[in-house]
């Protein structure tokens, strides 16, 4: 029986040269799961009638994806999932784990009324909420290139950009801190689970 380092070693020469990461073994290509959405809820601001759409979209387990995708390499983006190294796998998961959150909360938030959209009411709100999820993507993507976050350290994943705000509302910086509840222009408060997916 192969052990573990011996199975690692095996992927990671596998790896070489396909669309699965050889040192993490993991693949960039499940981050279009994600890419979707948030393509679909920028949509939103100067297109709701895509509200419907961007409602259909749900989580999906990474091997899930996989077995749905075309890829040449989907195979081993499913076997190496397994072998993937902890100190990958579980920030890998945990930022995954955040999307879903932010995605969904978005969701249920706009269908709460859908009367939001038309007027414009909902647009920083859904900038924030876009910012936050890019962000989260990128830091999947570093991961899955072999970055490992710092695991104790606290610090903000900076907002280097403005979110992007259509039909005249104000523009305004977002730099929430630990434990505080944010306020964007139209009034709407950004949750605990938005706070915590600004930290590592």
């Amino acid at each position: 029986m192969v052990d573990a380092v011996g199975k690692l070693d095996q992927f990671r020469a596998k790896a070489l040269g396909t669309n699965v990461n050889a040192v993490s073994l993991l693949a960039t290509d499940y981050l279009n799961h994600f890419n979707e959405a948030l393509m679909l809820a920028e949509l939103l601001v100067d297109m709701p009638d895509m509200l419907d759409e961007f409602a259909a979209w749900g989580p999906k387990h990474y091997k899930d994806h996989f077995r749905d995708s075309g890829i040449a390499d989907r195979e081993l983006a499913i076997d190496a999932y397994d072998v993937c190294p902890t100190q990958y796998r579980d920030p890998f998961d945990n930022t995954v784990s955040m999307l879903n959150r932010q995605l969904t909360l978005l969701q249920s938030s706009l269908l709460k009324d859908t009367s939001v959209l038309e007027s414009g009411e909902k647009n920083e709100f859904i900038a924030v909420k876009c910012a936050l999820v890019r962000k989260l993507i990128d830091r999947a993507g570093g991961i899955i290139n072999g970055q490992v976050p710092e695991k104790e350290q606290k610090a903000p994943i900076e907002v280097t950009e403005k979110p992007k705000v259509a039909r005249g509302l104000k523009e305004e910086t977002v730099a929430p801190t630990e434990g505080a509840m944010v306020e964007v222009s139209d009034g709407e408060m950004l949750d605990q689970s938005d706070i915590d997916a600004l930290f590592d």
